[in-house]
């Protein structure tokens, strides 16, 4: 084979591995994530024990709903536009869709990111300091503190809006033209390439955050193990429920950091190798759409982990799509009837 035969073959095997990885799994895993924290969102809100807790993760799934429809148009429909040839309209508005939705996507993911580190801090004082947890986690205190990761997220995301622009180029002597996205001056700078684009990007949103979630989760694996070699047989079901969430947590935190390794170990190794490593045919190329990919299913799988692993979620949910029948306790048989709307939890 030719130079360029082998050019076109790799090209075409990268707009496959694109379409497979970025439309078909990606754009799966958007469509079951915008349904499951529609309903998570949903079943936090009509559930009537308020807590901090509930309250933070009625907000995670708020901000990671966001994250999956902004990440629509920049994700799956680019690959599957590329590889099929439909919805070729679609190359005429791909700038303005860069330009106005990478800045807000790149906003929800770090909200999403420092939301989930704010329940477990909020989880880990409640669960390993519980006299202090009384004053420090309520859901005033929680509000003020989600307001503050919310307006961080936006402020350090502020320089990604100035990163590109649109270029228009003429074609038949001027008479027709076309948007095309290129980097502004700010985003060509090496040194904001280096401190803002890696450093920062490596700090402050994956290096810190699985470091933090790492050890509150191994010291609320150490008071869970501890508290029930204490707790009696008879325990109260607000304790139960506490214990129920705090394992919920954990299990969340142990999948955004699974999720989180290829985003880790792409950033480490990105300022190790050639520039050439982001195009087809370099690691960086087939690694990032892995990371995107699990980026995604981060954002997308908590509603299957409160489904598995809270019973009250799980009960919340059958009453609020009217589905009362499904109200088993422990130790108890399911009803087979209810009267009207009646609670499937008391």
């Amino acid at each position: 084979m030719s130079d360029d035969d082998n050019e076109m073959s790799l090209q075409r095997s990268c707009m496959l591995y694109s379409f497979v990885i970025d439309a078909v799994f990606t754009g799966t895993f958007i469509i079951g994530g915008v349904v499951g924290n529609s309903l998570a969102f949903v079943v936090f809100w009509k559930d009537n024990l308020k807590t901090s807790a509930s309250f933070l993760f009625q907000c995670l799934a708020l901000v990671d709903l966001t994250f999956l429809l902004l990440a629509i148009p920049v994700i799956p429909i680019p690959s599957f536009v590329a590889y099929t040839n439909w919805l070729k309209g679609y190359e005429d508005i791909a700038a303005y869709v860069y330009v106005c939705i990478l800045p807000l996507i790149n906003i929800a993911l770090t909200a999403s990111v420092w939301v989930v580190v704010l329940l477990s801090i909020n989880r880990y004082i409640a669960v390993c300091f519980p006299f202090k947890g009384l004053g420090l986690c309520t859901i005033a205190k929680v509000k003020k503190q989600l307001a503050f990761v919310l307006l961080s997220a936006v402020l350090y995301n502020i320089p990604k809006f100035a990163e590109s622009s649109i270029k228009y180029v003429t074609y038949d002597n001027g008479s027709t033209y076309k948007p095309y996205l290129f980097e502004t001056n700010l985003g060509k700078a090496k040194l904001y390439d280096i401190v803002y684009e890696n450093v920062s990007y490596f700090t402050f949103l994956v290096a810190l955050p699985i470091f933090t979630l790492t050890f509150v989760n191994i010291r609320m694996i150490q008071a869970l193990k501890a508290g029930r070699r204490k707790r009696t047989e008879m325990v109260n079901q607000r304790q139960q429920n506490d214990n129920n969430v705090t394992v919920v947590l954990i299990i969340v935190i142990f999948v955004f950091i699974i999720c989180q390794i290829p985003a880790f170990v792409g950033c480490v190794l990105l300022n190790v190798t050639s520039e050439n490593a982001k195009f087809c045919g370099g690691y960086d190329f087939y690694l990032r759409s892995v990371t995107n990919m699990l980026l995604v299913f981060n954002s997308a799988v908590n509603f299957v982990i409160y489904v598995l692993f809270n019973k009250r979620f799980r009960h919340v949910l059958a009453r609020t799509v009217g589905c009362c029948n499904v109200t088993e306790e422990d130790g108890q048989r399911p009803k087979s009837t209810c009267e009207g709307r009646q609670l499937c939890y008391d």
